[in-house]
């Protein structure tokens, strides 16, 4: 059983992967429910929440899906974040990690 904090801990290396220093300083993450309510670190990761990601002023969202694990995680999120970089304003159509 995974938590939320854990889902951010493990967004970080795929994020500095994908994201120059200078992207990374204007991201922030925060994981949301399905009606769009915040959750505390301490929640325990369910099929209702939203990983967001936003960089500038630029939005990528992400279901969590708690049986795949950490690792099932980190490749389907980098995978998602080099599409998002690739279609954004601020990476357009660079294939980044």
């Amino acid at each position: 059983m995974m938590i939320v904090e854990e889902i951010l801990l493990a967004a970080q290396p795929a994020l500095e992967a994908i994201l120059t220093p200078i992207e990374l300083e204007r991201t922030r993450l925060d994981v949301v429910t399905t009606k769009r309510e915040p959750v505390t670190a301490s929640t325990i990761v369910s099929a209702d929440l939203l990983l967001r990601v936003f960089v500038y002023d630029e939005q990528m969202g992400f279901w969590l899906y708690p049986p795949e694990g950490i690792n099932g995680f980190t490749t389907r999120l980098h995978s998602e974040l080099q599409d998002f970089v690739a279609e954004s304003g601020f990476g357009w159509g660079e294939l980044r990690g």
